[in-house]
C-alpha cells in the first residue's frame, strides 16, 4: 500500500513590519498640528461672538484662565479633555493612515496626558517638557504600543466591550456639550484680564506709615457690561496696604480703564521685596454677581531693609 502523500502545511505569514519612528513622529505631529489649528479656529469664532477663551500673554500663570478656585480649574480640566479627546482621535487616524498600524484610542490619550504632548497641556503648569521632548517621547511609546491594523480598522467605539457601547456612546454624547458649555459660560462671566502694559515692576522707597499711589488697568475681553465693579481684598505682602481704591466699571464702550489703587505702607516689612500679588473684585456681568481673581504681574513692592 502507497504512501498517503500529505500536503505540506504553510507557515502563517510573517507579521507588518513594525513602523519607523519617524513615521509614527509625523503622525503624531500631524495629529497634535490639527487639533491646535482647530483650536485657534474655535478661539476666534468665541471671541467674535463675545466670548474669550484666552487671557493673553499678560496671564499670571499658563493656561486658559486665570487659576484660583475650583470653578476655574473645572473650566481647565474640561478644555484639557476636550482637546486631548480630539487630539487622540486625531493620532490614531493618521498613524492608521500613515503607517498600517493602530493604537487604542485610550491608550493614545493616556499616552499624551502622560506625555503633555496636546495642544491644552503645553499650556498648562503641570508640564514643563513640552514641545520636541514631548513629541519624541509619545511617538517612542506609540511606536512601542501599536499593533497591525485589521482589513477594517477599529472605531473608537469599537474598542469598547459590546456590552459597555451603549452607555460609553450616551456618557460621551452628554459629557461633551456639557464640558463645552460650562468653559464658554465660565469664560463669558469672568472676562476681565489684567491690562497694564509694564515692562518691570513698580517699586516704592521704604518708609513706615507713607502713602503710595498704584495705577492699573483692567481689560474686559467680552463684549458683556461689567458693572458694579468694587474691591473686596487683595493678597500679598502685608507691608502694603490698601488705604482707597477707585475701580472703574466696563460698559459695552469701553475695553479698558485705569483704577487707582492708595497704599499705605505699614510699620513692618519683611526682608527682600514686599510685593502686591493680586486683586480680588467684584462686579456684576449678564445680570449675575461675580468675584474674580486678577494677578497683578508687574504690580507694586516695597524694597524692605
Amino acid at each position: 500500500m502507497s504512501p498517503t502523500a500529505v500536503a505540506p502545511v504553510e507557515a502563517p505569514p510573517a507579521p507588518p513590519e513594525r513602523p519607523g519612528f519617524f513615521s509614527v513622529a509625523v503622525a503624531t505631529f500631524l495629529g497634535y498640528l490639527i487639533t491646535a489649528l482647530l483650536g485657534v479656529l474655535v478661539a476666534l469664532g468665541a471671541f467674535f461672538a463675545g466670548v474669550p477663551l484666552w487671557i493673553g500673554p499678560s496671564s499670571g500663570g499658563r493656561g486658559l484662565f486665570y487659576h484660583y478656585d475650583v470653578w476655574s480649574w473645572g473650566a481647565e480640566a474640561c478644555v484639557a479633555i476636550i482637546v486631548l479627546a480630539v487630539t487622540a482621535g486625531m493620532v490614531g487616524g493618521y498613524l492608521r493612515e500613515r503607517t498600517g498600524w493602530e493604537v487604542g484610542f485610550g491608550t493614545i490619550f493616556l499616552t499624551l496626558f502622560l506625555t503633555g504632548y496636546a495642544p491644552a497641556l503645553a499650556l498648562t503648569p503641570l508640564y514643563g517638557a513640552t514641545g520636541l521632548v514631548s513629541l519624541l517621547l509619545a511617538a517612542y511609546l506609540l511606536r512601542r504600543l501599536a499593533r497591525p491594523s485589521g482589513a477594517e480598522p477599529r472605531t473608537i467605539l469599537g474598542q469598547v466591550p459590546a456590552r459597555y457601547r451603549r452607555p460609553v456612546a450616551i456618557a460621551i454624547a452628554v459629557a461633551l456639550p456639557a464640558m463645552s458649555l460650562y468653559v464658554l459660560g465660565y469664560a463669558a462671566t469672568h472676562p476681565l484680564r489684567e491690562g497694564w502694559d509694564a515692562s518691570a515692576r513698580t517699586v516704592f522707597k521704604r518708609e513706615p506709615g507713607a502713602i503710595n499711589r498704584y495705577e492699573f488697568e483692567i481689560r474686559k475681553t467680552g463684549r458683556a457690561d461689567v458693572t458694579d465693579m468694587s474691591l473686596v481684598r487683595t493678597e500679598g505682602s502685608p507691608a502694603l496696604g490698601v488705604e482707597r481704591a477707585r475701580v472703574a466699571a466696563l460698559d459695552d464702550d469701553t475695553v479698558e480703564r485705569r483704577s487707582v489703587l492708595v497704599l499705605r505702607q505699614g510699620q513692618t516689612c519683611p526682608p527682600g521685596l514686599a510685593t502686591l500679588d493680586a486683586l480680588w473684585v467684584r462686579y456684576t456681568v449678564l445680570g449675575m454677581r461675580h468675584e474674580q481673581r486678577i494677578p497683578l504681574v508687574h504690580g507694586p513692592a516695597v524694597r524692605c531693609r
